[in-house]
């Protein structure tokens, strides 16, 4: 039986007026509010055992298995995460042994230990289906060793001369061969063409929504405004990362000014790993916000922050990590996701997975075991950071930096996110909340094992337990419900029409007397 139209209409209408609107940049991209899960797609899940070809499960420096299908196979737990988007190593036909992807072949062809276009595309479809975007790695710089267009013929003026780089020439660095790849000619028409062609396809034939430019700093700024113009040109949505390594804001600078959108963050590395380390300086993880002014004005957040990656030795090295590392892990992942920019996770450290240099630091992800105590932070962190408008695009204040100390916050919302990550040392740390630019309010929430926090009066009382790293999210004082009065009033009289609907229905399911 239908309710009555007028009351159900009023009872719409009632409900509408409670949420929240839309804004009218909804359909806008701010890679801010994005959180990237990184994987190395052959060290991933071996969704498909009919493309393994040759791989050999674990050899370190060859194929393993993993491929596109072993993604798509697991795009909810990526979900589950609580992160909005993923980025995957190159996808492109590689020369003999390049389980990586960075050593192409054919660009225009997918690799067979991985899949083929179609499953590409779905594996972009799927993922969009779940509200997860999609980064693909292309590597415009350089070529697989002994690639044929080197002899054919076919290819003169393609290649750079081979020549050692010296990296204090930024000539060298661009037209030198990388690890002794094929360096490719940018400089030249065809080239240019070529690669700005195949880039654009790439994108039309997968809809991915962001390239990661592999080694950004061998290009030539002048290709790079090529490149980027012509993504943004026919793609204005999409964001292009660039791998620029370096730990130089400064130096990454001169390539935001070339178009790339973001770069990745070495110099938040450099301050984690020093910070971080066991007899480090907790003061240091501080630094990277304060010198980010160095990127330009409105950049300061054009960054993608991680904590480890593909080409650096895991976060807890190589060795199985004890219970000093592991809370020296939980201290990187709270800063991880409540520092600017767009926060990157490399697959397995969510559960601590160990690793050294390359490419040990590659190892296949442990689909059993793990540590559920860092995949629920994660969880939790990454979850907060998407509720939070402070967290994703707050400025950052330091509060207290120390040795043994950083205290900092967030603010840009209706609460202010301070973050504290203590050292060696129980402490208690109290923060008044003028510093915050609070008259006064509440704590409303704490997230973080070792931690606890009340107001008293105007202060911000915290208690640290040693290696404690959390979150104290403080704001105005709300009425109940933590609504306003206005919303309350209309939530009350949405509640007596809903009452006064199941009342009617009820009655008009009654027996009549006869």
């Amino acid at each position: 039986m239908k309710a009555p139209r007028p009351l159900f209409l009023s009872m719409l209408v009632v409900v509408a007026s409670l949420m929240p609107a839309t804004p009218a940049s909804a359909s806008l991209i701010d890679w801010r509010d994005q959180a990237i899960y990184m994987v190395m797609t052959d060290r991933f899940k071996n969704g498909d055992p009919t493309n393994d070809l040759d791989s050999v499960p674990g050899k370190a420096d060859w194929w393993q298995g993993g491929d596109l299908q072993g993604v798509i196979d697991e795009l909810d737990y990526i979900k589950g995460l609580g992160m909005t988007a993923i980025w995957i190593t190159p996808a492109s036909e590689q020369t003999k042994g390049g389980y990586h992807g960075y050593w192409t072949l054919d660009p225009y062809k997918v690799d067979p230990h991985l899949g083929d276009m179609a499953k590409l595309q779905e594996l972009v479809r799927k993922a969009h289906e779940r509200s997860l975007r999609v980064v693909l790695d292309i590597v415009p710089n350089h070529l697989g060793a002994g690639h044929p267009w080197l002899t054919d013929g076919a290819h003169a003026g393609w290649f750079h001369a081979d020549c050692p780089i010296n990296f204090s020439d930024q000539t060298s660095v661009e037209n030198c061969w990388l690890a002794g790849l094929p360096d490719l000619n940018t400089e030249n028409p065809v080239v240019r063409a070529y690669l700005i062609d195949w880039a654009n396809w790439l994108v039309d034939q997968t809809g991915v929504d962001g390239f990661r430019v592999d080694a950004a700093r061998h290009l030539s700024k002048d290709f790079l405004r090529a490149l980027t113009s012509a993504l943004h040109t026919k793609h204005p949505a999409f964001w292009i990362l660039g791998e620029v390594y370096s730990s130089g804001y400064r130096y990454q600078s001169g390539f935001l000014d070339a178009g790339l959108d973001a770069v990745t963050d070495f110099q938040t590395y450099d301050s984690v790993r020093i910070g971080l380390d066991p007899r480090g300086n907790l003061g240091q993880l501080t630094t990277s916000p304060s010198l980010a002014a160095d990127l330009g004005a409105g950049r300061e957040d054009s960054r993608a922050i991680f904590i480890d990656n593909h080409d650096v030795a895991r976060f807890v090295g190589r060795d199985t990590p004890d219970a000093a590392t592991m809370a020296r892990l939980e201290e990187a992942i709270v800063y991880l996701f409540t520092m600017p920019g767009t926060p990157v996770l490399y697959y397995g450290t969510e559960v601590a997975l160990p690793g050294g240099p390359d490419p040990d630091d590659r190892r296949p992800m442990p689909w059993t075991g793990g540590d559920e105590t860092v995949r629920q932070l994660v969880r939790d962190l990454a979850t907060m950071r998407q509720a939070i408008p402070s967290l994703r695009r707050g400025s950052f204040d330091e509060i207290q930096s120390e040795r043994g100390l950083v205290v900092y916050d967030r603010r840009g919302g209706p609460d202010v996110a301070v973050i504290a990550i203590n050292g060696d040392e129980q402490r208690s740390v109290d923060v008044p909340l003028a510093k915050l630019g609070l008259d006064g309010g509440d704590l409303h929430r704490t997230m973080g094992s070792g931690i606890s926090g009340n107001i008293d009066g105007s202060i911000l009382r915290m208690t640290l337990a040693p290696r404690a790293a959390g979150i104290f999210l403080v704001g105005a004082t709300h009425d109940t419900f933590g609504l306003p009065l206005w919303s309350l009033l209309l939530l009350a009289v949405a509640v007596v029409l809903v009452a006064a609907a199941v009342v009617t229905l009820a009655r008009r399911q009654l027996p009549r007397r006869v």
